[in-house]
């Protein structure tokens, strides 16, 4: 098999390279989702379809054609949303979630756009994430609101997390773009709705806060890519989602090669929880103690946010705005079986996301492949159409939530309060997209956003 991730460094373990340049000849059961990152590919049992071409990131421009340099507006701040398992740039040992060993944020400032990149908590609720974004983007402390932190047993303020602001002119005059990739998606529209309409058990006493609303306006555009808008069945249990996030975090930390992993860089920001990382904490402990907390009894963490159940309840409450634009791109790395019909991955696929999406045959579990039947709660029910994924999400979840309407982009700008599908990339799983783990090289795919979103005036 040939290796098609291109320019793996020298610091890459060994356990990740053969982890990609391996195959079993069986599928693996579904209590492989507790392996580590070396986790093998299963091969398909059936003979599947060519694969998609791998699409070119330097062609993705939005309705096929470039923007001109007259028709940008650089002004404009673009903020980069991490999604699930994410981190900021001083986190990593220098792995950058925008890029990994490359640096999109830079290579978009060296383009001459206003870029900066966001941290919030990885594993924490939509909710948190929004009020963290809306701190560090404005400037101040971050505040959770006192009613949604009574309701979920946490404190309502974190201490180590008061900021200068990426812009603190922000408001409906000096607006922002919001660009998030998987939950990061989420959390830009959770923003834009509690910046609309606030929200009355968190604003009553708390006049000028983010709960208080009024500030339509002050995004112009949210651009989602490979984000679970309508949640995943990757997600579909509290409980059962916790190893894909720890193989998720681990995948990461073991692609920076750390002479000593018990010292990587890291933190789940989780301190409104009383979960501070410790100093000198070695980072398996420090992570078995995240896991093994009330958080994960709690919706107000990424576990239910992320499952189709938990993306409904957020959907209904999140709707969409009157004054801020929707996009959306898709990922794929899967290819039908001629047979079945089933969606295997690619041979490409990081083995951490293989073995979520591979569709295991009955008796096993069914994975994203091949999922049917209904979400825990009954809010969605899955059909063929759920099948094509990236490894952690359908495409079918990646656009508009089901419950709006959108539309596929051709050219021009486009209204307020309208979705707009960009299109799809193929031959990129969930984590490629954004250069980490295989370390592809996406500044091409950036660049086309970013001139794109400064063309939406």
């Amino acid at each position: 098999m040939t290796v098609r991730r291109s320019a793996l460094p020298a610091a890459l373990t060994l356990s990740v390279l053969l982890a990609a340049c391996t195959a079993p000849t069986q599928p693996p059961a579904p209590d492989a989702m507790l392996a580590p990152a070396a986790t093998r590919t299963p091969t398909p049992p059936e003979p599947t379809a060519a694969p998609t071409p791998t699409t070119d990131l330097s062609k993705t421009y939005p309705g096929g054609q470039p923007m001109t340099a007259q028709a940008l507006d650089k002004s404009v701040p673009l903020i980069l949303v991490h999604g699930l398992g994410g981190f900021g740039r001083d986190e990593a040992l220098g792995l950058r979630y925008w890029g990994g060993l490359l640096d999109v944020e830079q290579d978009l400032r060296a383009q001459g756009y206003r870029v900066f990149t966001a941290s919030m908590g990885p594993v924490s609720s939509n909710w948190d994430r929004a009020a963290e974004l809306y701190a560090q983007i404005k400037g101040g402390c971050v505040d959770y609101g006192a009613a949604h932190a009574a309701q979920h047993g946490h404190a309502r303020t974190d201490p180590a997390k008061c900021y200068a602001g990426f812009y603190p002119a922000w408001d409906a005059a000096h607006p922002v773009n919001l660009l998030g990739h998987s939950m990061g998606g989420q959390t830009a529209r959770t923003l834009v709705k509690l910046l609309d309409d606030g929200h009355s058990a968190n604003g009553a006493n708390a006049s000028g806060s983010l709960y208080s609303g009024g500030r339509a306006g002050w995004v112009r555009s949210v651009m989602t890519v490979s984000s679970p808008n309508s949640g995943s069945p990757a997600a579909d249990t509290l409980q059962g989602a916790i190893p894909m996030f720890k193989n998720l975090i681990l995948a990461f930390a073991a692609s920076v090669g750390a002479a000593d992993p018990e010292n990587f860089v890291y933190n789940f920001d989780l301190g409104h929880w009383g979960l501070t990382r410790a100093p000198g904490e070695r980072f398996s402990a420090y992570q078995n103690r995240v896991f093994a907390s009330r958080i994960w009894t709690s919706t107000d963490q990424a576990a239910y946010d992320l499952s189709p159940d938990g993306a409904a309840a957020l959907n209904r409450w999140v709707g969409r705005s009157r004054t801020t634009r929707y996009f959306s791109w898709e990922t794929n790395a899967t290819t039908p079986g001629l047979l079945s019909g089933w969606h295997y991955p690619t041979l490409t696929m990081n083995p951490v996301m293989s073995v979520v999406a591979f569709p295991y045959a009955p008796p096993l579990s069914p994975g994203l492949g091949n999922i049917g039947g209904r979400s825990p709660a009954g809010a969605v029910t899955y059909d063929r159409s759920w099948w094509p994924n990236d490894g952690l999400v359908p495409n079918k979840s990646m656009n508009a939530p089901l419950n709006e309407t959108s539309a596929a982009y051709s050219s021009g700008v486009t209204a307020p309060g309208s979705w707009s599908r960009l299109g799809r990339v193929s031959g990129y799983d969930h984590i490629d997209i954004t250069g980490n783990l295989s370390f592809r090289d996406v500044k091409a795919f950036y660049r086309n956003q970013a001139a794109f979103l400064a063309g939406q005036n």
